[in-house]
């Protein structure tokens, strides 16, 4: 029988971390459009390690799990493909760029999921 508040916490945790995702998704492209990134490199470096470094406080404060080597491998490519991301934006703007970024993630992840 499954304790129904570790389940209501689960929900709660759910939906902040929807909520935070939906607000600040894309945001931190905002200062390519500003700042010159040169080739995007130390952009790309440094947005990656900020999102591995939120990634390992939050799993070492909510839910310590094991490693999940098909994951660490999805999340290389995604690493490696967002080296293209400063140009693009550059190219065509950011809210195209991110539009056309999104649209192709939700495609590729539901027909990869099928």
């Amino acid at each position: 029988i499954q304790n129904l508040g570790s389940s209501s916490t689960d929900t709660t945790y759910g939906f902040v971390a929807c909520v935070i995702a939906v607000l600040f998704y894309g945001s931190y492209f905002v200062p390519v459009k500003t700042v010159d990134t040169g080739d995007g490199m130390f952009f790309q470096w440094i947005c990656c390690s900020a999102i591995w470094f939120v990634g390992l406080v939050t799993d070492t404060l909510f839910r310590p799990s094991r490693a999940h080597p098909a994951a660490m491998l999805g999340g290389a490519l995604w690493a490696t493909g967002n080296i293209t991301a400063v140009p693009v934006v550059k190219f065509i703007g950011l809210g195209l760029g991110i539009l056309l970024w999104g649209s192709s993630g939700l495609l590729i992840g539901w027909a990869s999921s099928r």
